[in-house]
């Protein structure tokens, strides 16, 4: 019996030492708490002895979570589960609990054993990992996956409710130019501006990805439009970050539960149809989905595929627009890209080009217009009798291409042409996406021989910061400015200019888009250099001037 008694109280010493424990009668009135339980609590044994655990209830369980405690045991059955209580000071702890009953012969019980373990930073871990899960370091909002959970609760109650992403504009160009801290900084007070949008309490904004964002919110169909007019209108004001404003703009796309898709997947799916559909009709702007778009959408996969087959083909043609000095004389040709499909027919650069950028198809598709364009140019050669050159355009990824001159140097000594007759043409959203290596690139390409041109300038807003900055030799003054060049007063002025300040620095100038003898004897007056539009010649296959003999006399 002695050895009994002392295994019992080995027991309970081993049990006080590890573990919180507490007793109740039948009622949930404690009538024992070793001293685990007074340290963690905070209360003193005289404290809790006579009182029910409501004492250290936390109110962070709901009723029906002690309901269903109190039926398992009064029925003589172990029930274990993790609790959050609160402590005198009113902190929170969490144990986990295993509450014994102790039962008559007759099954009923007369007092309760809890077993308790502490499980606090267990739990703040937990949590911690959660919150790491579920929100986005950056902005603190949260993320793809608390959407998901919130949206597939919306769908599971059956509620109406809009998604709108929020994509941004060259996003890239902030990291490649800032940096990534000061990117993240200019993502934040994205956010918090966006934050300021949410209407209602039960809105809900997050950052998805990189450079999107996605709001939850529940509009009535027919004040959609005018919410997200009123979001573009919140970025009117630049963003202020470092002494510096930053013009922040952005695509938009829209999807409707539950008429435009049903599941989270599908409606995720919907919107992206939704923001490329925006993307497409250029930056800032908006589209709200449409089931026919799904038609487009598979009509734009099926180019891609007639798009990659026929790079690997290559089987594209280049048209050559011809330029002229202003006096008279053929300086050389543009080449522009033509592709005609067995079962699509011609298919327009406008439709395919974006759709090759988007999927990356643009680089190596430049190469093989490249290579074609050299294959042409003794052909043009000999047909005009004369030495030319030949302008080629570059596009942005082709541009950052780490191979891009050591690739041009190779097709060029492949075909025998010499770089110094070819003109490089990059645009504005070339020129200002990465300032530093975009100056290293033009130097290289001016170091090979070939001289390079801004194309479609004045249709951005690099100012004239680039014609400073970057080596180039000439300025394409875009067709816009020419179309309106001499019924508007303001159109004229800008390009007058543009000429003045061109000359000024050591660039020529060219004017693409002639299509009157007007505009053509104004622009000579004013100094322009070059000129090419339909009046001076349209865009034709190598081997129309075999045939056609080019003078500037007729225009």
């Amino acid at each position: 019996m002695e050895k009994k008694i002392k295994e019992l109280y080995d027991i309970q010493l081993a049990l006080n030492a590890t573990t919180i424990l507490a007793i109740t009668d039948a009622a949930g009135r404690i009538t024992y708490a070793n001293q685990k339980f007074c340290d963690i609590s905070q209360y003193t044994e005289d404290e809790l002895v006579g009182k029910t655990h409501r004492v250290i209830n936390s109110g962070y369980h709901p009723s029906s979570f002690f309901k269903n405690m109190w039926n398992t045991i009064s029925q003589g059955k172990t029930w274990r589960e993790e609790i959050c209580n609160r402590a005198k000071d009113g902190s929170i702890y969490w144990v986990d609990t295993t509450i014994v009953p102790s039962c008559n012969e007759h099954g009923k019980p007369y007092q309760y054993i809890s077993i308790r373990h502490d499980i606090t930073e267990k739990k703040r871990l937990a949590f911690e990992l959660e919150h790491r899960l579920i929100y986005d370091a950056v902005t603190g909002l949260p993320n793809n996956v608390f959407l998901q959970r919130a949206v597939e609760g919306k769908i599971q109650q059956q509620e109406p409710f809009y998604l709108i992403k929020i994509n941004i504009d060259d996003f890239k160009s902030y990291n490649e130019s800032l940096g990534a801290e000061h990117a993240d900084q200019i993502l934040k007070r994205i956010g918090e501006r966006l934050t300021t949008f949410l209407k209602e309490p039960s809105f809900l904004l997050t950052r998805t990805y990189g450079d999107e964002f996605v709001l939850l919110c529940k509009i009535h169909p027919n004040h959609i439009d005018t919410y997200i007019q009123s979001l573009f209108q919140l970025f009117e004001t630049p963003i202020f970050h470092v002494d510096s404003d930053y013009y922040v703009t952005f695509c938009v796309g829209a999807v409707y539960y539950p008429d435009n898709a049903t599941t989270f997947n599908n409606l995720i799916y919907h919107v992206n149809v939704a923001i490329e559909e925006a993307k497409r009709n250029g930056k800032n702007t908006y589209t709200i989905f449409q089931n026919e778009m799904l038609s487009n959408t598979k009509k734009n996969l099926q180019l891609k595929n007639k798009l990659y087959k026929a790079i690997q083909a290559k089987s594209f043609m280049m048209y050559y627009q011809p330029q002229w000095m202003a006096q008279g004389n053929l300086t050389g040709f543009e080449a522009l890209v033509r592709w005609h499909d067995e079962e699509w027919g011609f298919i327009s650069p406008a439709e395919f080009i974006p759709l090759a950028e988007r999927t990356g198809l643009i680089t190596p598709l430049g190469y093989v217009l490249f290579e074609q364009m050299l294959k042409d140019i003794e052909t043009l050669q000999k047909a005009v009798g004369t030495h030319i050159t030949i302008s080629f355009n570059l596009s942005l990824r082709q541009f950052f291409d780490a191979q891009l001159i050591t690739r041009l140097l190779d097709l060029c000594a492949l075909y025998h042409i010499p770089p110094h007759i070819i003109k490089i043409e990059i645009t504005e959203r070339v020129a200002t996406s990465n300032i530093e290596h975009v100056i290293l690139i033009i130097q290289k390409l001016r170091d090979i021989g070939m001289d390079v041109e801004l194309d479609d300038y004045g249709t951005g807003f690099s100012g004239l910061r680039y014609l400073t900055d970057f080596p180039i030799n000439c300025i394409k003054i875009d067709q816009s400015f020419i179309e309106k060049y001499l019924t508007s007063v303001k159109n004229k002025a800008i390009v007058d200019s543009m000429i003045h300040v061109a000359h000024e620095l050591g660039c020529t100038t060219i004017a693409e888009g002639i299509e009157t003898k007007e505009q053509l004897q104004h622009l000579i007056e004013q100094g322009c250099d070059s000129f090419q539009g339909y009046l001076l010649g349209r865009p034709q296959p190598a081997s129309y001037y075999e045939q056609h003999e080019l003078t500037f006399d007729d225009h």
